[in-house]
């Protein structure tokens, strides 16, 4: 799909941005399967409302009636968070961690940030109130922006979270060599197909509405999502604190035994 994308770049995004972009708004929204995953120790969790738009596993810590929500990044599952989940556990907590639409067992072939944060408010609802939220790159966006329309929750903790959304729809569009009307056409569209203005989902708009703790975890080395995204969340949030990390880039944090059980000392504290 890359490949056919640059090459359309080439040959017709300049005389045609707007179909282009439209083209790469469509690959863009709709997220590649992962690897085969682990899901050893998960326990499926059911319920009539769900009708799988996301699908809800959890971990249990006995005896303990705290709990944890976890969501993913694009293009991840629940499996994808087994260390962090695994050392919330220990900590005393129970765990429920999503696949967000479009991802792991959950329906649909096309999904984004705006339905990563509404499934995040129906689980709340159903299966709530959570001691915590933690999420993984778009899932950490989608958090802010689920704790703004209005979600419950006792403490925040992201994990490579974006400050603008729109910044990574330019960063794809700069990779795969869009034109600059093209890449107008492709940011407009995607915004178009999440029902919502990108403004209202700017990390100095959203973030500045989470009053609750909130850890930032981020790599210095993070390729995907800079680190100064980190930085500039930690300056808008009303109780933000910074978690910085070296080496781990924007997928390996997550298997970081260390990091994991430094964000479950933190959630327990």
């Amino acid at each position: 799909m890359m490949k056919t994308l640059r090459i359309l770049d080439r040959t017709i995004g300049v005389v045609a941005p707007s179909l282009v972009g439209l083209y790469a708004a469509r690959i863009f929204v709709r997220p590649r399967q992962p690897k085969p995953r682990n899901m050893t120790g998960w326990t499926l969790l059911s319920s009539p409302a769900i009708q799988r738009q996301y699908v809800a596993w959890g971990k249990s810590a006995a005896g303990s009636s705290k709990k944890v929500l976890i969501i993913h990044g694009w293009e991840s599952h629940a499996g994808h968070m087994n260390v962090l989940s695994d050392a919330l556990v220990t900590a005393g907590l129970n765990v429920v961690a999503l696949d967000a639409p479009a991802h792991g067992d959950a329906e649909g072939e096309a999904t984004n940030a705006i339905q990563f944060a509404a499934a995040l408010l129906r689980v709340s609802a159903e299966l709530g109130p959570f001691d915590a939220v933690i999420g993984h790159s778009m899932g950490g966006g989608a958090a802010f922006i689920a704790i703004a329309d209005g979600m419950q929750v006792g403490k925040v903790v992201t994990i490579g979270a974006p400050f603008l959304f729109s910044d990574v729809l330019h960063r794809f569009a700069k990779y795969i060599g869009l034109p600059p009307k093209a890449e107008k056409a492709f940011v407009d569209r995607v915004e178009n197909m999440t029902g919502r203005s990108w403004d209202e989902t700017r990390g100095d708009v959203v973030a500045p509405k989470v009053a609750q703790p909130c850890l930032v975890v981020h790599d210095q080395n993070d390729k995907e999502i800079p680190f100064s995204d980190a930085q500039n969340l930690v300056k808008v949030l009303p109780r933000g604190e910074l978690y910085e990390t070296q080496g781990l880039g924007h997928r390996r944090i997550l298997h970081d035994r260390t990091t994991a059980a430094y964000i479950a000392k933190w959630i327990t504290s």
